[in-house]
């Protein structure tokens, strides 16, 4: 009997430590790491590029995955019913976690509640391009043309609800002007709307105008970051014209399940952080104007927050849905 209680116990004893040794051995298999945009995407870019990083520093493959749809919304309802061991991740962006539930009102999700925020990636920088035969050089100018036609001038943008949208929106609310929205399905074809000059403006990522306007099909009015981008470096930023505007909502960030213990989360953000300082990956950054962003996991989540309260307000106050 005696034999049978000692037995016993053991093997509650050895239950109960496993998942401590678990997380001490992680990772032992392949890491899913989850996108919700497709390939191509600057978010593909940026996960694909840390991952294979990642993967030399952790001693396991860390596979990307592409699940795209209804704006990043479908990967994390699904990221965010995982199991919290470290084997399923996401490199999320601003609008799945600060952006998607204010947008869709089905998001299956709690931003905050169901997440464990691991660490930061990128930083996004958004630039607004005009069309070469719109008249607009800068934010004054812009400013005099559309308080003189309210309405009347138009901006492309990559989608309902998306940054691109977000970004002139709130211009538009500081500058106390009225601008028609013309949504279009991804970035490639409101880029080409404005080049053929059936829209006026473009706010986008600066990888993704700085060749069109670099060779003047477009031109770059306003940065809207602290300082000017790298890639254009005589564009002035938003207060360098005269508007404060808040930080636009676009970033890249490591994220998993609601309770990731905190040894594998510290590992995660280790292996992320020493991926970052890879020659190749500084190069697609520098390509596609992203800025590198190694912040915390405190940091990352602040920032998080903050842009679901400011740009959620402005969400709600101008009835933006996604569709």
């Amino acid at each position: 009997m005696k034999g049978l209680i000692a037995g016993a116990a053991l093997a509650a004893l050895m239950t109960a430590a496993s998942p401590v040794d678990a997380q001490q051995h992680y990772p032992e298999r392949p890491i899913r790491l989850i996108v919700g945009q497709s390939p191509g995407s600057a978010a593909d870019g940026v996960a694909r590029l840390l991952a294979a990083e990642m993967g030399k520093y952790l001693g396991q493959s860390v596979v990307v995955e592409n699940q795209a749809g209804a704006g990043g919304t479908i990967a994390a309802a699904s990221v965010a019913q995982m199991k919290p061991d470290g084997y399923t991740l996401m490199m999320g962006i601003a609008s799945q976690l600060s952006l998607g539930p204010h947008l869709f009102k089905k998001a299956a999700y709690d931003p905050f509640k169901d997440f464990t925020y691991i660490a930061p990636a990128a930083d996004v920088v958004m630039v607004l391009t005009a069309s070469d035969k719109s008249g607009v050089t800068d934010l004054a100018t812009l400013v005099r043309k559309a308080k003189a036609a309210p309405g009347r001038m138009t901006y492309a943008s990559s989608g309902v609800g998306s940054a691109s949208q977000l970004s002139v929106e709130m211009l538009s609310e500081r500058a106390g002007i009225s601008l028609l929205h013309v949504p279009y399905k991804g970035t490639a074809p409101a880029v080409t709307s404005v080049i053929a000059n059936e829209t006026d403006l473009l706010s986008n990522v600066v990888g993704a105008v700085y060749g069109p306007a670099r060779s003047g099909k477009l031109v770059p009015i306003v940065v809207f970051a602290d300082k000017r981008s790298a890639l254009l470096p005589d564009v002035p930023t938003s207060s360098e014209q005269g508007y404060e505007l808040p930080k636009i909502a676009g970033w890249v960030g490591l994220v998993g399940p609601a309770g990731l213990p905190a040894e594998i989360a510290v590992k995660l953000a280790d292996a992320l952080h020493r991926a970052q300082q890879d020659p190749k990956v500084q190069a697609f950054y520098d390509a596609q104007g992203l800025i590198l962003w190694q912040g915390n996991a405190a940091e990352f989540l602040s920032r998080a927050r903050t842009d679901s309260d400011v740009w959620g307000k402005l969400i709600r106050e101008k009835g933006i849905v996604a569709e």
